[in-house]
């Protein structure tokens, strides 16, 4: 595998496959949430917090990527739970001043996504074909 944050396509199907699970699941929420009946906008929500939170956790793995071990596991700690935090209080005050119905929509679809991407990154762990563990400072936040 590269050294890039994700392995692209032209690594392979699998490990490619496995890093984009999360967005994957977000996608194939959309004709689960119209058959369900669940507000679309709900999905539209969860949808644009999961690739928000997609991309600040790509920013971050880039940033302790080329960190020392201590500051690489500080960046990521800070990282993983101001990302729960933020996606929870939006969540929280939308269902206070908007519409409850759209946030738990909202809700579903981001922690769907948030499992797989975790799943998906935990098998991209375990593909490591270079022979080496994992050190100190390697992270695997969502």
């Amino acid at each position: 595998m590269s050294t890039a944050v994700y392995p692209s396509p032209r690594e392979g199907a699998l490990p490619f496959t496995a890093a984009v699970l999360g967005t994957v699941v977000a996608l194939l929420a959309l004709p689960v949430t119209l058959l369900a009946g669940a507000p679309v906008e709900g999905w539209l929500l969860g949808f644009g917090l999961w690739i928000g939170n997609w991309t600040v956790h790509l920013l971050a793995k880039r940033a302790a990527e080329r960190a020392p071990a201590t500051t690489a596991v500080g960046i990521s700690g800070i990282s993983l739970m101001g990302r729960a935090w933020l996606v929870a209080i939006v969540l929280f005050v939308f269902a206070l001043r908007v519409s409850e119905p759209i946030a738990l929509t909202a809700a579903i679809v981001f922690l769907a996504a948030f499992t797989f991407d975790l799943t998906g990154r935990m098998l991209l762990h375990g593909m490591k074909t270079d022979g080496t563990r994992p050190s100190a400072g390697t992270t695997t936040d969502s």
